[in-house]
């Protein structure tokens, strides 16, 4: 009876995401954009001066977009409700009956922060940090295991695993493939050569003003190999509607030469698709946010395209959900190897 009443070892689950504004507040806006612009200037030089007239104008014009019903970016309840869906699957894993798994989700640009929330559960037996980014670069789990390097003694590191490199696993393209599906819509009479599916992937600087190349990890690579590997996965399947397929990234524009094809490059591309149906998919994010909403809407005003539809990213879908119980499990029997 006393084994069966023996305390649970607890392990932290950070789902660390990027984070945004939620409402169109001026100084909520303002305070992300500058948290941002400072996390982003760490690997690239962005004066004081410009970082603040960013987060000036930046905060002014949402403030002007609430006038026409924007209300803030979903990103963040979108990631608070993955960590809600993780916890079910976790409490409902095998691994529950040895361990109590605690799900947090935070961010780098707001609260709660990703590193307060790191040391409030530095107690836990174990942490478990999953990188909201299906692409890693210095940005994203750089910074991350960089934090910990620093703040953690060798031997504590056999304790906290960080969950990336998520552009690589065929698991995902499964996932990925399958919401797709499930949210492409059907289009009687719409032959294949009409239908173009867009692919969008966070932008990355691949030249400074300079033309130098940038001395951090951009991700680029690992973009491409996965737009590449998700393309040729979605074009293989028999459920695949589209004669084409593209890919775009959602650049910034800012301190020298971005990845290419840009959004606003390929809108230029389809300026005479005007039967076309096309459907954009965010799958280069894992929560819909200010990067990926209103894009098809832009699409429509840049070309006379026949309909455009934004398919969700994978938000809190119930397989993904199921797809990071699976990779937090792992890293946790892994872990127990070690410790």
């Amino acid at each position: 009876m006393a084994g069966c009443m023996a305390q649970k070892e607890k392990i932290a689950v950070i789902l660390a995401a990027h984070g945004e504004a939620e409402t169109a507040g001026f100084m909520e806006n303002y305070r992300v954009t500058r948290q941002t612009l400072a996390h982003a200037s760490q690997i690239m030089p962005i004066p004081v001066s410009l970082q603040r007239f960013i987060a000036v104008s930046s905060s002014v014009k949402k403030r002007f977009r609430a006038r026409s019903g924007w209300q803030g970016s979903p990103h963040n309840q979108h990631t608070r409700e993955q960590a809600n869906a993780l916890q079910l699957d976790l409490d409902a894993s095998q691994l529950a009956e040895r361990f109590r798994f605690e799900v947090h989700a935070a961010f780098s640009v707001a609260p709660p922060f990703v590193e307060q929330l790191i040391e409030a559960t530095r107690s836990s037996f174990a942490q478990v940090i999953v990188s909201m980014s299906p692409v890693d670069n210095t940005l994203t789990c750089g910074q991350l295991c960089a934090y910990l390097a620093s703040s953690r003694e060798p031997g504590e590191l056999r304790s906290v695993k960080v969950l990336s490199r998520f552009w690589q696993d065929e698991r995902l393209l499964s996932v990925y493939c399958d919401h797709l599906f499930a949210h492409t819509p059907p289009r009687a009479g719409v032959g294949r050569e009409q239908r173009i599916l867009l692919l969008l992937f966070h932008g990355t600087l691949v030249a400074d003003a300079k033309g130098q190349a940038p001395r951090f990890r951009n991700g680029l690579e690992e973009s491409r190999s996965f737009a590449s590997r998700l393309q040729r996965t979605i074009a293989a399947d028999p459920r695949n509607p589209y004669g084409r397929i593209m890919t775009a990234y959602l650049n910034h524009e800012v301190g020298g030469e971005w990845s290419q094809p840009s959004f606003e490059a390929v809108c230029t591309m389809l300026q005479q698709e005007r039967a076309a149906r096309v459907e954009l998919f965010g799958c280069g994010y894992f929560a819909d946010g200010n990067e990926t909403i209103g894009r098809a809407g832009e699409l429509m005003l840049a070309a006379p395209v026949k309909e455009a539809l934004s398919i969700p990213c994978i938000n809190s879908s119930p397989a993904f959900s199921r797809y990071l119980a699976s990779r937090v499990s792992d890293a946790a029997e892994q872990m127990m190897s070690w410790i």
